[in-house]
């Protein structure tokens, strides 16, 4: 098992989604920038899940959060691009003070 810890900001609010034994799902994104000296920002993307869709109303976009979770990395192959997808399954989440809207 792989756990990974991540800080970074939801890219879109999120999404209840159903799971395979018809429970409900919160499935959000996390962009997290490598900064880097002298070079350009460039973003990770995290797909996460969660089964706490109480949390779903703060899972808004911009919103900062911290989180850790187990991650899976898997490939597919589309118009002969290969792509990395980085799933993680989320057991915890902090989240920041929400912003002043």
């Amino acid at each position: 098992m792989q756990i990974i810890f991540i800080t970074g900001n939801l890219t879109a609010d999120c999404e209840i989604v159903a799971g395979k034994d018809s429970s409900e799902l919160v499935r959000f994104t996390v962009a997290v920038n490598d900064l880097k000296a002298g070079s350009e920002e460039k973003p990770t993307f995290y797909t996460c899940r969660m089964s706490k869709t109480g949390i779903a109303e703060y899972l808004k976009k911009g919103r900062f959060v911290s989180l850790s979770g187990r991650l899976r990395i898997s490939t597919n192959v589309k118009d002969d691009k290969t792509f990395v997808n980085l799933d993680v399954w989320v057991s915890n989440i902090d989240l920041a003070p929400a912003g002043k809207d």
